[in-house]
C-alpha cells in the first residue's frame, strides 16, 4: 500500500473550523482507492471513501481531483495557506507551576496534622492543598480520612468529599486502599464514591478503566469494547430518555475511561442532557468530575449550559444557577492564586465557550449602573477584567459586572493588560495563540492580542504561514495584530496571500508594492494570483488586470488561478461591497476566458444560482464560449432565465436565441425541459427554436411531441401544461405523435384539462371502427373543444355506420354544447341525409328537451312522414312534456285513434293535454273533439273514455268544462249503462 497523493484542506468561517483530508492510495499494482477524513480541527476525524472497490490509477486521479475541486469550490483552502500553528523553532515549554515554598508546604501539612487543633480553618487548608496538588500532604490527608474527626460547620459526607477530592489531586498509589474502601462502603453517598473512583483513575489509569468498564450497562459495554464511538454516543444519549439510572452509571463509567472511544459519548451526553428533569443529575455529575479533573473542555461546556439555562424550577432554579456561576469563578480564582498551569487551560476553555452573538443589549440599571454587552457572564468577566479600569464586579449574588465611572460602553480599549493573572498567560503563549485562532469574541481577541504583543519572543517564532492564516481568516483585531507582526519581516508568498485576503488596508498596500516589484513571482503562484484577481479593493483588482495584460500566463497557472478565483467568488455573501468586488473580478477573469472553455456544468450551475448578479453574467459568458456547449445540460439556461437579476435573464435569452437547431436537435431532454419549465420567459424564448427543429427534423419534433404529451399526465409547473398544448396546436401540429387508442382514451379521460385537450388533438388518429357510436357521442359532448372537434371528425368518418344505426344520431345531436348541436344538425342533414333516418330515429330526436333538437325532429317528421308510421309517432311521442310536440301529436289523432284499443293506449296522452294550464289550446280542442266523436261511436269506447271525462269535467276552464259535460250527457243518453258522475233531471213544470 502506497500513498500517491494527498490533499489537506481547511475551512474557517465564524466559529466553524473544519479540516478535510483526501488520500490517493495504491492498494495493489495499478489499483487505487480514494479515501477522505473530515471533522473539526483538533477533534476526532470521521473516515470515508469515494471508491468502494479499487479502480485504475487514472480513474482514481480523476475522482481525487474532482473531490478536491468540489471542496475548494465550497470554500475550503489548501492547508499550506494556513498550516496549524507549529513554530519553526520550538518555543520553550510552558513551565509547570512553581512548587510552593517549602515553608508554605510544611505549614499546610502541619495544619492538617493538627486537625481540630489547627489555628487555620481546616476546610480552607484542604482547598489550598488541593489547588497546589501538594503531594507532601497525602499522608496527612489519609490520616484525616481514616479518622472520625469532622470539622465544625461541616457534616461527615461533606468533609470526606473534600478529602477524597484532595487525594484525587495529591494522591499516589499509597492512597488506593483508602479510596477503594470508600467505594466499597455502600453507606457512602453516590457522589462520594464517584469522586473516589475518579481519584483512582487519576492515580492508576488502568484501574480506573476497569472501574469504569464495570459500571457500564451490557449494551453500552459491548459497543465500547467494539470501538464504535458513534454508536456508543447514540446509545448513551438514548439512555437519558429511557433509563436515567443506567444513563448516570454510563456517564461516570465513560468519564473514568475517557479515551478516544468514550470521550465523544461523554461530550454528547453533556450537550443533550436536559436541565429541567431527572437528566440534570448527569449534568451535575459531569460538573463535579470535570472540576476535580480540571477538564477544561467538559467543565466549560457544562458551565456554559447552566449559565444559559432560563428555567425557574428545580433542579437548576435561579438560586442554584447563581451559586454555580459563582463557584466556577471561585475555582478559577483558586487555581490562579495557586499559580496552577491548569488555570490557563480552564480559563481558555471558558473563554472559547462564548461568541460575539452571545452579547446582550447594553442597559442602565439601578443607581445608574451601566451593564455592557457581556455583563451577565461572571467567570468570563473575571478572567478578562480583574485588573480593568473599565469594569468591576457588581452585585455579589447575581455576579453581574458593571462599568466603572468614566467609561462608556463602546469606548476604546486600553493598551494596558486587564486580565487576571497575566503572569500565568505569559507562561502559556501557545494558549493565547489558540484563543486568537479559535475565538469569535471581541473581548477575548483583545486579551490575546495585548498579551501576545507583550510576548515578542514568542511571536517571532511564528511561521509566515501561521500569520497568513490569521490575516486571511481571523477576527479584525487579530488580522491587525498579525499584520503588525508580519510587516517587520520580508514579504513572502505566504504572507502576501494572507494580507490580500485580510481586511487591513495597510496590508493591501504593503502587498501591492511587492507585486509591482515582483511580477514574475506573482504570476507563478496561482493562489496569490487568484487573491489578486478577486481582491477586496479596486486597487488590487487593477493590479491583477495590469499583470494579465502585460505578461502571458501559462495554461496551467491560468486554469488554476481561474478555478481558485471562482471558488473565492462563490464564497462571497450578497452585499453591495461584494457586488462591486465580483464585478471587478469577473472583468479580469474574462481576460483569461480561454482556459475556462472546458469548465464543468456543476461550477456553471453554482455561478448561475449565486445571489451575486456578476457571477450569473460570468456563467452566461462561459456558456456562450464553451467548447462543448452542445453537451451542457439545458437546466443551466432555465436557471439563468429564472434568475432574479434582469441582466442574467437577458443573457439567458441571448444564449437561447443563438442556439442552432442542428445542436438543439441532439438534446431532446433540454427541449423537453424548456417546454415544461416553470419559467414563462424560458418557455416563450424557446418556441421559435422548437418550431425550427420540428420543421427541419420531423423525427425529432415527433419525439418531442410524444414526450410532451406524456408529460401532461404528470404534475407540471404552473403555466407549463397550457404552453405544451399551445405547442401541440401550432409549432408541433404537423408532427403529432402516433398513439394507441388506449393511450388516447387515457388522455381524454384524464383529470388534467390540458391532457384532455391533447387527447382531443390526437382523436383524429383513431379509425372509424376504433370507437362505438355511443363513445363518439360522449366525446362530442366533452368539455374540451379539442376533444369535441376530434369526435366530429370521427363521426364524419362513420357516416356509413350512422346510416345503419341512425338512432345513435339522437345522442350525438342532443349535446349540452351549442357547437356540437349545430355541427350535428348540419351533419344529419348534409352528410347522413334525412331520408336515411327511420321513424325510430326521428322519434328519438324528437324526444329531446332541447328546442333546437325538437325543431330538427319535427322538421324531419314532416319531411319523412309516412302514413304507416303515424301510429308509432303518436304512441311514442304522446307522453312528451313539450306542448309543441303535443300539438304535433294531436294532428295525428284523426289518423290513428280509430278503435277502442288505441284509445286505451292514448288515454294518458289525452289526460296530459287536457291537464295543461293556460297552454296547448289547439291540442286541447283536438282532443275534446276526439272525445266527443269516439265516445258516441260505441259503448265500449264510451266505457274507456268515461274515467277521463269524469276527471276532466271538474276543470275550472269553461272552454273545456262545457263540452266535456255535454259529451257526458250525450253518452248518458246513448249508453245509460256506462257509469258517469251525472244524472239528467228534467226541468220543473215539464210533463
Amino acid at each position: 500500500m502506497r500513498v500517491i497523493d494527498q490533499a489537506r484542506l481547511w475551512f474557517r468561517e465564524g466559529t466553524s473550523d473544519k479540516v478535510y483530508e483526501v488520500d490517493l492510495v495504491e492498494v495493489a499494482t495499478g489499483q487505487c482507492v480514494v479515501n477522505f477524513r473530515f471533522g473539526r480541527r483538533g477533534g476526532p476525524l470521521k473516515d470515508g471513501t469515494k471508491t468502494s472497490l479499487p479502480v485504475p490509477l487514472d480513474k482514481a486521479r480523476g475522482i481525487f481531483g474532482k473531490l478536491v475541486d468540489e471542496k475548494l469550490a465550497g470554500g475550503y483552502q489548501h492547508a499550506a495557506a494556513a498550516a496549524a500553528p507549529r513554530p519553526a523553532a520550538t518555543p520553550a515549554p510552558v513551565p509547570a507551576a512553581s512548587a510552593p515554598p517549602a515553608g508554605e508546604a510544611a505549614r499546610l501539612v502541619g495544619y492538617l496534622r493538627q486537625g481540630s487543633r489547627s489555628s487555620e480553618p481546616i476546610g480552607r487548608v484542604v482547598w489550598r492543598v488541593t489547588d497546589l496538588d501538594l503531594r507532601e500532604a497525602e499522608p496527612a490527608l489519609l490520616e484525616l480520612l481514616g479518622s472520625a474527626f469532622v470539622p465544625r460547620k461541616l457534616v461527615a459526607d461533606q468533609w470526606k468529599h473534600m478529602l477524597v477530592t484532595a487525594l484525587a489531586r495529591c494522591g499516589s498509589p499509597a492512597a488506593l486502599p483508602a479510596l477503594e474502601a470508600v467505594i466499597a462502603d455502600l453507606r457512602s453517598p453516590v457522589h462520594l464514591r464517584d469522586i473516589a473512583r475518579l481519584a483512582i483513575a487519576r492515580i492508576d489509569p488502568a484501574r480506573g478503566r476497569a472501574l469504569g468498564t464495570a459500571m457500564l450497562p451490557p449494551q453500552v459495554k459491548a459497543l465500547f469494547e467494539r470501538g464504535d464511538a458513534q454508536a456508543l454516543a447514540r446509545t448513551a444519549e438514548e439512555l437519558l430518555d429511557t433509563n436515567i439510572t443506567h444513563a448516570r452509571a454510563t456517564a461516570v463509567g465513560l468519564y473514568l475511561i475517557n479515551d478516544a472511544v468514550a470521550r465523544p459519548a461523554v461530550l454528547a451526553m453533556a450537550r443533550v442532557a436536559r436541565l429541567s428533569n431527572a437528566e440534570a443529575q448527569v449534568v451535575r455529575v459531569f460538573f463535579r468530575l470535570a472540576e476535580t479533573r480540571r477538564d477544561g473542555e467538559l467543565y466549560a461546556l457544562v458551565a456554559r449550559r447552566i449559565d444559559a439555562y432560563g428555567g425557574v424550577r428545580k433542579p437548576f432554579a435561579p438560586q442554584t444557577r447563581q451559586y454555580l456561576r459563582r463557584r466556577v469563578a471561585r475555582v478559577l480564582r483558586r487555581l490562579g492564586r495557586a499559580a496552577s498551569p491548569d488555570y490557563v487551560t480552564m480559563a481558555s476553555s471558558i473563554l472559547l465557550g462564548y461568541d460575539d452573538e452571545d452579547a446582550v443589549q447594553v442597559k442602565t440599571g439601578l443607581f445608574r449602573h451601566t451593564y455592557d454587552q457581556f455583563a451577565p457572564f461572571h467567570a468570563f468577566n473575571q478572567i478578562l477584567y480583574t485588573h480593568s479600569t473599565r469594569y468591576e464586579k457588581g452585585h455579589h449574588k447575581h455576579s453581574f459586572w458593571i462599568t466603572q465611572r468614566g467609561y462608556r460602553p463602546g469606548g476604546p480599549a486600553p493598551h494596558a493588560r486587564e486580565e487576571a493573572h497575566p503572569e500565568l498567560w505569559d507562561r502559556a503563549p501557545n494558549a493565547l495563540w489558540e484563543l486568537l485562532l479559535k475565538s469569535g469574541t471581541t473581548p477575548v481577541i483583545e486579551l490575546a492580542t495585548r498579551a501576545l504583543r507583550a510576548n515578542a519572543a514568542f511571536t517571532q517564532t511564528l511561521r509566515d504561514e501561521q500569520l497568513a492564516h490569521v490575516l486571511a481568516t481571523g477576527h479584525p483585531l487579530a488580522q491587525r495584530f498579525a499584520y503588525d507582526v508580519a510587516r517587520g519581516r520580508p514579504l513572502s508568498i505566504a504572507l502576501a496571500r494572507g494580507a490580500l485576503a485580510s481586511d487591513v488596508a495597510d496590508a493591501h498596500a504593503w502587498v501591492l508594492g511587492w507585486i509591482d516589484a515582483h511580477p514574475d513571482e506573482t504570476l507563478a503562484d496561482a493562489d496569490l494570483l487568484a487573491l489578486i484577481i478577486t481582491g477586496k479593493t479596486a486597487q488590487i483588482r487593477e493590479a491583477a488586470l495590469r499583470l494579465v495584460r502585460s505578461r502571458p500566463l501559462s495554461d496551467a497557472i491560468a486554469k488554476s488561478a481561474a478555478a481558485r478565483s471562482l471558488a473565492i467568488l462563490l464564497g462571497l455573501a450578497d452585499t453591495p461591497a461584494n457586488v462591486e468586488r465580483a464585478t471587478g473580478a469577473v472583468a479580469v477573469i474574462l481576460r483569461v476566458l480561454e482556459v475556462l472553455r472546458d469548465i464543468g456544468p456543476d461550477v456553471l450551475r453554482d455561478l448561475v444560482m449565486h445571489p451575486l448578479a456578476p457571477l450569473g453574467e460570468l456563467a452566461g459568458e462561459l456558456i456562450l464560449r464553451h467548447s462543448r456547449r452542445d453537451s451542457l445540460p439545458g437546466e443551466l439556461i432555465e436557471a439563468m432565465l429564472m434568475s432574479p437579476h434582469a441582466s442574467v435573464r437577458l443573457l439567458g435569452g441571448r444564449i437561447l436565441a443563438t442556439t442552432p437547431p442542428e445542436i438543439a436537435k441532439d438534446d431532446l431532454e433540454a427541449l423537453v425541459l424548456f417546454s415544461t419549465s416553470g419559467n414563462a420567459e424560458l418557455r416563450e424564448a424557446t418556441r421559435t427554436l422548437i418550431a425550427e427543429v420540428a420543421r427541419r427534423y420531423p423525427d425529432v419534433g415527433r419525439a418531442l411531441a410524444d414526450r410532451l404529451v406524456d408529460a401532461l399526465l404528470h404534475t407540471q409547473p404552473p403555466g407549463a401544461p397550457a404552453h405544451v398544448v399551445s405547442l401541440l396546436r401550432a409549432e408541433l401540429a404537423a408532427v403529432l405523435p402516433k398513439k394507441s387508442p388506449q393511450a388516447i382514451m387515457k388522455l381524454v379521460g384524464a383529470l388534467s384539462p390540458h391532457a384532455r385537450d391533447a387527447g382531443g388533438l390526437l382523436l383524429p388518429q383513431l379509425g372509424p371502427d376504433d370507437l362505438g357510436l355511443d363513445d363518439i357521442a360522449r366525446l362530442a359532448s366533452h368539455e374540451s373543444r379539442a376533444i369535441r372537434e376530434g369526435a366530429w371528425a370521427l363521426a364524419r368518418a362513420s357516416v356509413a355506420r350512422y346510416r345503419l344505426a341512425p338512432v345513435a344520431l339522437a345522442k350525438l345531436v342532443d349535446s349540452a354544447w351549442d357547437d356540437t348541436r349545430a355541427w350535428a344538425i348540419a351533419f344529419i342533414r348534409n352528410d347522413v341525409g334525412g331520408d336515411k333516418l327511420g321513424a325510430d330515429a326521428i322519434i328519438t330526436i324528437c324526444d329531446s328537451i332541447r328546442p333546437e333538437v325538437q325543431d330538427l325532429g319535427k322538421s324531419l317528421l314532416h319531411e319523412q312522414f309516412k302514413e304507416a308510421d303515424a301510429g308509432r309517432y303518436l304512441v311514442r311521442l304522446a307522453e312528451h312534456p313539450s306542448t309543441n310536440l303535443q300539438l304535433l301529436v294531436s294532428g295525428l289523432l284523426d289518423r290513428y285513434a280509430t278503435d277502442v284499443e288505441k284509445l286505451a293506449i292514448l288515454r294518458p296522452y289525452l289526460a296530459t293535454v287536457l291537464s295543461q294550464v293556460n297552454r296547448g289550446r289547439v291540442a286541447k280542442e283536438r282532443v275534446i273533439a276526439l272525445l266527443r266523436r269516439e265516445a258516441a261511436k260505441s259503448a265500449e269506447a264510451a266505457a274507456v273514455l268515461a274515467p277521463l271525462l269524469d276527471r276532466q269535467s271538474a276543470t275550472m276552464a269553461v272552454t273545456q268544462k262545457h263540452p266535456l259535460i255535454a259529451t257526458m250527457v250525450d253518452v248518458h243518453h246513448l249508453y245509460p249503462d256506462v257509469p258517469l258522475p251525472i244524472s239528467v233531471i228534467p226541468p220543473k213544470g215539464v210533463a
